[in-house]
């Protein structure tokens, strides 16, 4: 990428501090994959068609754009919850009872849901099944450059449905999307011809809503409750990735629970912010620092006699 003018660093007015410890997990803990990190601790990111970069000054949380880039300090804001709105639903999940949930919190203070455009959670969500977030990171990224409206700075903007429909097999190969590469365009072919998607989506019920995302090509249970949650705001919905069903193993027990399940319980125990509940367990579980009282004990294994034979890889 092309050396980028930035415009001078502003102070990030925000109702509740982002924690220094907690801004990495609020960017690079599998809501968003469209920032990045250098070596000073900036991180620059994409969002819409919002080009920002943020930092941890001396007095707190810092922001820059591109020289010649509409950024406003009003769009960073809206997208790291300005208001606070969710440390009021945070006081409102049970940690006073569930001391998991609290040392979760404890880990993390301060950690957000993101208010993502929900075509690019979809897009993002679409690209995640059995990948870690720095490849899902990757291949955002290339769709972005490949086929993305470029906004300035070397930046681009994540591609339209129009644009993903029209993309050549060849240029989709580029991006390693693999078998993914088929649900982006059979849910860009479906989506398209609706330009007004989003705000339909946003007007049905959650259940309704989770419901016409997985009638998309491609969105699952877990793809569809990640989108509701961090696309549309639905701080009920509980995603549960493998992350979740071992957090809830080992820290409430719930061995062999079918994710389904997992996610009813979610829902129950945890109420209107579950996804909050949702977000604090999965970034402490990935940080290997979530109370697991339930965990199994370790079983022993004998060591089995040595092979004749040629050992198998």
């Amino acid at each position: 990428m092309k050396a980028v003018a930035w415009t001078a660093w502003r102070p990030l007015r925000l109702a509740d501090p982002v924690p220094l410890q907690t801004l990495r997990e609020q960017l690079d803990g599998g809501q968003s994959f469209r920032w990045n990190v250098d070596e000073a601790g900036v991180w620059t990111g994409v969002f819409g068609r919002t080009i920002a970069g943020v930092r941890h000054g001396l007095d707190g949380l810092e922001w820059r754009g591109v020289e010649g880039v509409p950024t406003t300090e009003a769009a960073v804001q809206a997208y790291l919850d300005e208001a606070g709105g969710q440390a009021q639903l945070v006081a409102s999940l049970p940690w006073r009872s569930d001391a998991v949930l609290r040392a979760a919190i404890a880990a993390n203070p301060g950690l957000r849901i993101l208010r993502q455009d929900p075509h690019e959670a979809l897009i993002g969500f679409l690209c995640s099944s059995n990948k870690r977030i720095q490849q899902i990171r990757q291949m955002v990224a290339r769709l972005a450059t490949a086929l993305g409206d470029p906004l300035g700075g070397g930046f681009h903007a994540l591609p339209t449905w129009t644009q993903l429909a029209a993309a050549t097999d060849s240029q989709l190969k580029a991006c390693a999307l693999g078998y993914r590469a088929a649900f982006l365009r059979g849910t860009a072919q479906r989506l398209q011809a609706r330009p007004h998607w989003a705000e339909e989506f946003q007007a049905l019920s959650t259940i309704d809503l989770l419901a016409e995302l997985r009638s998309l090509p491609g969105v699952g249970p877990k793809v569809a409750a990640c989108v509701a949650l961090f696309g549309f705001g639905r701080l009920e919905s509980f995603p549960v990735d493998t992350w979740v069903v071992q957090a809830l193993a080992g820290a409430y027990g719930f061995h062999g629970w079918a994710p389904a399940r997992l996610e009813e319980f979610g829902r129950a125990h945890f109420g209107p912010a579950a996804g909050l509940a949702q977000q604090y367990l999965f970034a402490a579980a990935r940080a290997g620092v979530l109370l697991q009282p339930y965990a199994l004990p370790a079983v022993p294994v004998k060591p089995r006699p040595k092979s004749r034979g040629r050992a198998r890889r």
